[in-house]
């Protein structure tokens, strides 16, 4: 997962739209990162949606988004961003919205409840 934020010269729809849209474009034409990637979700929070969060009286983290990459294992990731094309392209459209530097956090789920998959992992 990456934590990303808008660049300071862009506005929150265009920083949205921007990421939702046009970012897709170098990262589809990339072979590596289609052949390695299962999943790839864009998680937006806008100002609403953390206003709405800050009602609830709790900390909110401060950032903007979320890129959530899922791959089999690190190699897999490592195989990606040592892709020169992949990196050369991705940085060059990263430009246009992002702020850098980007945070990431490496890990694995521990999935407890899928309604959709009638997944329930709870106490027994």
């Amino acid at each position: 997962m990456a934590q990303i934020d808008p660049a300071t010269f862009v506005s929150d729809e265009y920083f949205h739209g921007y990421w939702r849209n046009n970012h897709l474009v170098p990262a589809f034409a990339n072979d590596t990162f289609m052949s390695k990637v299962r999943k790839y979700n864009q998680h937006h929070i806008t100002p609403d949606v953390r206003a709405e969060a800050q009602s609830l009286g709790i900390p909110v983290l401060d950032y903007d988004g979320v890129a959530e990459v899922w791959v089999d294992g690190v190699e897999d990731w490592k195989q990606i961003v040592t892709d020169t094309d992949f990196v050369k392209a991705v940085a060059e459209d990263e430009k246009h919205f992002i702020l850098h530097p980007i945070n990431v956090m490496f890990g694995w789920d521990n999935l407890i409840i899928d309604k959709e998959a009638g997944i329930n992992n709870g106490p027994k």
